[in-house]
């Protein structure tokens, strides 16, 4: 497998272009990625492995499509950390690449979890003279949470109000689904499952003996059902703690049915689980990525990374005569002789710079 200029070429690609985070997952590291072998001193330095122990860690990949690369226009590269550390099998390939394509053209890279194994193991092997000797070999491998391609996108734009999206969790059942088939319907999908974004108010429910605060669940601005009384004080103390700082309450929804019947399943955390420094600091939201499920890049036909809360950058400033860029601390090293061009930012992961950093130098 040939790299070398290919390879910078990804990474510069990725590096200009924004996170997203692909949905649909459960987090189970279960897509095998291919070639491995090809990158054991780019795993080795992930990994970082020392001694003969083995070594495993799960962080984020990128895929970036590869148009260009002369043994297969559809391969999508995995980064690590920056580095390349192996392809989609082919196969894969030829189904994810619209997608990623289409997220390439809109400005982003798709970001998903993995898992990453590695380690020096002793193989029995034999000399030129026969004799059965013992090497010592570097191994490794990478595995991916990836959905189907029609899974890994909303099929709804995000709630153009300030808000913040609840981050994965276990599943809640929406009650009352059946008395608003007219507004999920027109989200489902021929393949009979989506994801969109739902968003959560906290309404009163008269219909007992008291009144009771329950959660409402909205799509597009249409109610769509309820959580019960219970479920509902899972996820009030959040959905409130938001609305005292302005923001509205979100979440991964799964729909599944069809225009007979349907039904609606959020994926997020209870109150009780999210982390003491919830929700931290609150970037923008990512620019509309709808146009992609509607294009038909998802499926190939005609058919219609909440992660972490993200860092606002300023944009870098234009490069002035006679000076070089300059990368802060924190940020991983650019390539040499590498410019960030016009309207670029960082990796919303990457810290902030320091104040008053200056990003270019004379030379």
């Amino acid at each position: 497998m040939v790299i070398g200029k290919r390879s910078n070429a990804t990474h510069l690609q990725a590096a200009n272009l924004s996170p997203f985070d692909l949905w649909g997952h459960n987090g189970w590291c279960n897509q095998e990625v291919a070639g491995e072998s090809h990158y054991l001193p780019a795993l080795e330095k992930v990994l970082r492995v020392g001694g003969k122990g083995l070594d495993e860690f799960e962080t984020t990949a990128l895929l970036v499509p590869e148009p260009a690369n002369r043994h297969d226009p559809n391969a999508v590269a995995v980064l690590v950390q920056h580095e390349t550390v192996g392809y989609l099998p082919r196969k894969d390939a030829a189904r994810y690449q619209a997608l990623l394509s289409h997220l390439a053209a809109s400005g982003f890279v798709a970001r998903v979890p993995c898992r990453v194994w590695g380690g020096r193991v002793t193989d029995h092997d034999y000399d030129r003279a026969g004799r059965v000797a013992m090497t010592e070999r570097f191994r490794a491998s990478v595995t991916l949470a990836l959905a189907e391609p029609h899974l890994c996108l909303p099929v709804n734009t995000a709630p153009q109000a300030p808000h913040v999206v609840l981050p994965q969790g276990g599943a809640i059942q929406v009650s009352g689904e059946e008395h608003h088939l007219a507004e999920i319907k027109p989200l489902l999908r021929a393949e009979g499952e989506s994801y969109a974004y739902a968003t959560l108010h906290e309404v009163n429910d008269s219909s007992g003996r008291a009144v009771k605060q329950i959660v409402e669940v909205r799509l597009d601005g249409n109610r769509v059902g309820q959580l019960t009384p219970k479920m509902s004080g899972e996820l009030l103390p959040a959905i409130r703690h938001l609305d005292g700082m302005g923001y509205l309450a979100a979440a991964r929804a799964k729909l599944k049915g069809n225009h007979l019947k349907a039904e609606v399943t959020l994926y997020c955390v209870r109150a009780h689980e999210l982390p003491h420094d919830w929700p931290g600091p609150i970037g923008h939201a990512l620019p509309d990525v709808q146009t992609v499920q509607r294009s038909g890049a998802l499926t190939g036909g005609d058919s219609s990374p909440a992660g972490p809360a993200v860092v606002d950058h300023a944009p870098i400033p234009p490069r002035p005569t006679r000076i070089r860029f300059v990368v802060p601390p924190g940020w991983p090293p650019a390539p040499e002789g590498w410019e960030p061009p016009p309207g670029w930012r960082p990796d919303p992961s990457w810290p902030k710079a320091p104040d008053g950093w200056s990003f270019w130098v004379a030379e």
